[in-house]
């Protein structure tokens, strides 16, 4: 087996829509220097007795997403070697807090003076960037801050090539890191790493903490396995003192992308976007969190379009979490699970087109159930509008909601005057309001019931009303009937109203809520508006009722995998999963059940990197003998309430088997001589170390039922070693080693 590494990073695409460059990038961890870089889980093959491998495979993984740009501005390239510093450093500007090495990292020779021929020793400063000598060893080279391992980076940004500089130690920022005309992933390889604002000699540092500039940079955010990372961008100033500049500010052509294991957060800011500034740059979610932030026009701030896949949180900001200016939308780009983005759009209007189906890694549309599941992981930030899925399937509109207007506090012991006179509509909401709606939760149940959210500031009881489309303020007012508010609810809380017998006429929803002290609060919503009354269930003719379908997990489908597969090195084949119930056909009932893909795993009882979500299978470093493989899909179990498809927090697995095939030497030697690309064989050298331990069996064909998805894997599966990555310069697979660092 040789010796020599393989180490790829796997470009994702990402969107081009109107002027905005495409930006989605996939990299390999390099974590341990003790590690190569080939994607993957360890795998389980079966047990058949047929089958004695001498040799232990290298494991098949998802294929990242990828997407192909019209027109790709260069063709890719390897890396280049960044060389080591040396002599007298500069003042560092961010001091790292701490000096333990992290374990399993080494140290192979340093870049400055050398005595009697011996390699003198570098200060783990807590930020580093790993080449490759001719011979193969690695070299880690230390640098003070992160600017100077930013300057550090030789290649450019139009080369195609991206350079990880690891940090290990907390990090306090004193200036601005700018990356311009150069490609840098800062990445964390040990747990609860922090970047934080610094002293700058005359108070906190408040500006941009990093900022990215010129077309063709960028940067992006990513971890390694078992890492995670926090960006935090509070200046202790308090709330009345916000910063002056960004966690993030991207600029014109440039590019800022965030990956899984990132959290943005405690940005309180003047500028537009306290956690992330885009302004005509490209800007790439494929996980993360951004919470607990403040801008002038939120959290994130875009007027170009931003791409999104995979689980990316956006929620719980002050103001607007993300904000989308002029033209721009959000643009899905792969599949989406267990995300929650809320947004609100600068030019919003009923119908307007916020989200759209964006292009997959293999250059073709986003599949159609696949966009309907991540248009369900969005919300719209204000009351006004909800999001729904627009009636081509591959892109989603703003709807205008059922007003909800407040009606003048009323003294529980006073009954207004009675007018039967239609007058004005109720005014605006009093300064001094307890009782609120909860945005975008009024729904249908069925065609007679209506849920809605409602919340309180004070302990009161409540009830609900209807009264006739248009009917005037002074007459709601004196439809008050204190002996009806018997429902109780505690101050601070919120609560579900189910609204039941809807009039068939227009008619508006009265929520009156009568408090421990001070005066009545009423909440009218308009039940009658065109956009509300569409979404009515259609009522049930009598006699034509059916029982609601029902099904087992262990009904799904799995189809492309039933023949052994060639695992060339950095192939990948697709397969298609279809849960059970999934394409039944409307019309449905009440109670009728479907289940639906989330993701699939090689480990039972997978952790969060675990968990493919593209539906592709391959092995970086590829599998020479045939053997039988354990893949556990799971599936959630949705159910129709009347109206729509809601999800429970059922979440059950099947069990199926997929097969490799055998690569004679012949084949592999072909494979070695194909020019530009540097294959390892079988890759027992290039991959992470497999074990042949647990044995599939027909035991393994059923379903695992559970309402949480346990982390804990049963038996010793390696983790998948991917670290997401962006680039502008090529829309297909780019094939990336480390540059040999010359003699």
């Amino acid at each position: 087996m040789r010796k020599k590494q393989l180490y790829a990073i796997l470009l994702a695409g990402a969107l081009a829509a109107g002027s905005t460059s495409p930006a989605v990038w996939a990299a390999e961890d390099t974590a341990s220097v003790s590690e190569t870089a080939a994607a993957g889980e360890n795998l389980e093959p079966a047990e058949d007795e047929n089958v004695q491998p001498t040799e232990v495979p290298a494991e098949p993984t998802e294929a990242p997403a990828e997407e192909v740009p019209a027109e790709p501005t260069a063709a890719p390239t390897e890396p280049a070697e960044v060389p080591a510093a040396g002599g007298a450093s500069a003042e560092p500007t961010e001091t790292p807090a701490e000096e333990t090495p992290v374990p399993g990292e080494t140290e192979s020779a340093n870049s400055g003076d050398q005595e009697n021929g011996e390699e003198a020793e570098q200060e783990d400063t807590g930020i580093s960037i790993v080449t490759t000598a001719a011979d193969g060893s690695e070299m880690v080279t230390y640098y003070t801050s992160l600017q100077e391992a930013v300057d550090a980076v030789t290649t450019t940004g139009d080369s195609g090539e991206t350079t990880v500089i690891r940090i290990t130690k907390m990090l306090s920022l004193s200036n601005t890191v700018t990356v311009s005309g150069k490609k840098v992933c800062i990445q964390a390889t040990a747990a609860d790493i922090s970047i934080v604002r610094g002293d700058s000699g005359s108070g906190i540092f408040d500006g941009d903490m990093f900022s990215v500039t010129g077309s063709g940079s960028e940067l992006q955010f990513a971890v390694g396995d078992g890492a995670s990372l926090t960006v935090n961008g509070d200046n202790g100033k308090g709330e009345e003192a916000p910063s002056a500049g960004s966690i993030v500010n991207v600029g014109s052509g440039a590019a800022f992308g965030l990956s899984s294991g990132v959290t943005l957060t405690g940005s309180n800011s003047s500028a537009n976007g306290g956690a992330v500034m885009n302004n005509g740059g490209s800007l790439v979610l494929r996980g993360g969190t951004i919470t607990g932030n403040k801008g002038s026009n939120g959290a994130v701030y875009t007027n170009t379009d931003v791409a999104v896949q995979g689980s990316v949180s956006v929620k719980d900001n002050t103001g607007a979490n993300l904000y989308l200016d002029a033209d721009a939308a959000i643009v899905v780009t792969g599949a989406m699970s267990d995300a929650s983005v809320s947004f609100t759009h600068g030019s919003a209007a009923d119908q307007k087109i916020v989200i759209k189906a964006g292009n997959t890694g293999e250059g073709t549309q986003l599949d159609q159930e696949e966009f309907k599941t991540a248009v369900s992981q969005f919300l719209y930030d204000g009351s006004e509008y909800t999001v729904e899925l627009g009636s081509d399937g591959v892109s989603a509109v703003l709807k205008k909601n059922a007003e909800e207007t407040p009606v003048p506090s009323v003294s529980p012991s006073v009954t207004p005057s009675v007018t039967v006179t239609p007058g004005p509509e109720p005014t605006t909401t009093p300064s001094s309001s307890f009782l609120a709606y909860q945005s975008g939760s009024l729904k249908w149940v069925d065609h007679n019931t209506i849920s809605v959210g409602m919340s309180t500031t004070k302990d009161c009881k409540w009830y609900y009303f209807f009264v006739d489309a248009d009917t005037s303020t002074s007459v709601i007012q004196g439809m008050y009937d204190s002996s009806r508010a018997v429902n109780p609810a505690k101050a601070n809380t919120t609560f579900t109203i189910k609204v039941e017998n809807v009039p068939e006429a227009d008619s508006w929803l009265v929520v009156a809520a009568e408090p421990t002290s001070g005066n009545v609060q009423m909440r009218v919503l308009k039940l009658n508006s065109e956009a509300f009354k569409k979404k009515r269930p259609a009522a049930t003719p009598s006699g034509t009722t059916r029982a609601p379908r029902t099904y087992s997990v262990s009904e799904s489908k799995v189809t492309g995998l039933e023949e052994p597969l060639k695992f060339y090195p950095n192939t990948f084949y697709e397969f298609r999963v279809t849960g059970a119930g999934q394409n039944d056909e409307a019309p449905h009932v009440s109670g009728d059940e479907r289940w639906i893909p989330m993701y699939w795993s090689t480990a039972q009882n997978p952790g969060n990197n675990q968990k493919n979500t593209t539906w592709r299978i391959g092995s970086g470093g590829g599998i020479t003998q045939a053997a039988t493989y354990n893949m556990y899909i799971f599936f959630k179990k949705q159910v129709y309430n009347g109206s729509e498809w809601t999800d429970t927090d059922v979440i059950e697995s099947i069990t199926t088997q997929f097969r490799s095939a055998e690569i004679t030497d012949d084949e592999l030697t072909e494979l070695t001589a194909t020019p530009g690309i540097d294959y390892s064989g079988n890759g027992g050298s290039s991959g992470y170390s497999l074990e042949l331990t647990e044995a599939a069996s027909s035991k393994d064909g059923g379903s695992t039922s559970k309402s949480a998805v346990s982390t804990a894997d049963e038996s010793p599966i390696g983790t998948m070693s991917a670290l997401a990555a962006f680039s502008l310069a090529a829309g297909g697979y780019i094939l990336m080693r480390k540059r040999k660092k010359e003699s």
